[in-house]
This record gives C-alpha cells, structure tokens and sequence, in this order.
C-alpha cells in the first residue's frame, strides 16, 4: 500500500493467477464476495450512475454508493461510504475503484485505489487495514478456492 497524507489516496496491488473475467465476478458477483468480503453481498447492475449496495450477512446496509464507471472486466468505479461505522456515516463519499490488468502467464494485476479521502479522515482510518485483508483474500479464493479463515486484529 502507497499512501500519502496530501491527497489521502491509498493503492493496493495484487496479482493474481485468475483471468480477467473471473477476477471481474469475484468482484462484482455475490457468492464470490462473501467469501472474502466480511461476508456481505452486492447488488447492482453496475451501469454509471446506478445505485450499488453492499449488506452485512445480518442485513445491515453497510454500503449504499453509486457506479462511477464501469468497464468489464477491467474497471469499476464507484463512490463509498462507510456506514457500518458511526464515526464515519456523516462524511462525504470517497471514491474506489478497481482496475484489472491483464498480464502473461494467466495473471492479472489488481489494483484498487481508495482516494477521495480528504474530507473523511474517520472512513480512511477504518478501510486503512481492510483493504489489504479483502483483497488478499479475493486472491485466496480465486487460486485456492478458499477464504482466508479471519481478519486480523
């Protein structure tokens, strides 16, 4: 992870022996994410503009957010805002987005940048951690077929 105060913009890359269209259904299909994803679910039809939702496995709206930009199976865009979390509920959405990046040998690169961030200091804080734990474990999953077992404390 590369993060710089000024901009509050965090980059995470990863690579990952899947094709580009199964890491795009890892990403953007249910069963996929709640495998690695705290188990939560998604729902969108991820055209610009469209609204996209993630929920807790207990029904909590953890994630109520718009599709940026949408190109499969290479980028998805959309803002985020952190409503599991009190401190951060109230701020300005930030801005995720996931780029795949085919390579050779059956790879692709990820790479989900996080950034949008100045205004919300307590959703940096919060996903600062996460994102490493979520996206190694969508590496998990895809290469192995299983989750990491838990998030780290």
């Amino acid at each position: 992870m590369t993060e710089t105060a000024a901009e509050s913009r965090m980059v995470f890359q990863i690579y990952i022996r899947a094709t580009a269209d199964q890491v795009w259904q890892a990403i953007t299909e249910t069963e996929f994410r709640r495998q690695y994803f705290h188990g939560s679910t998604i729902e969108s039809d991820f055209r610009p503009g469209s609204p996209l939702r993630s929920v807790s496995p207990d029904g909590e709206l953890w994630g109520d957010d718009i599709v940026l930009e949408c190109e499969p199976p290479h980028l998805l865009s959309h803002s985020w805002r952190s409503l599991w979390d009190p401190e951060a509920v109230d701020e300005p959405a930030s801005r995720v987005t996931w780029r795949i990046e085919p390579q050779d040998g059956g790879v692709c690169k990820l790479t989900v940048v996080h950034d949008q961030l100045e205004e919300s200091p307590a959703t940096a804080r919060g996903v600062s951690g996460g994102w490493a734990f979520i996206i190694s474990g969508l590496k998990s999953v895809l290469e192995t077929g299983e989750p990491l077992a838990t998030p780290p404390s």
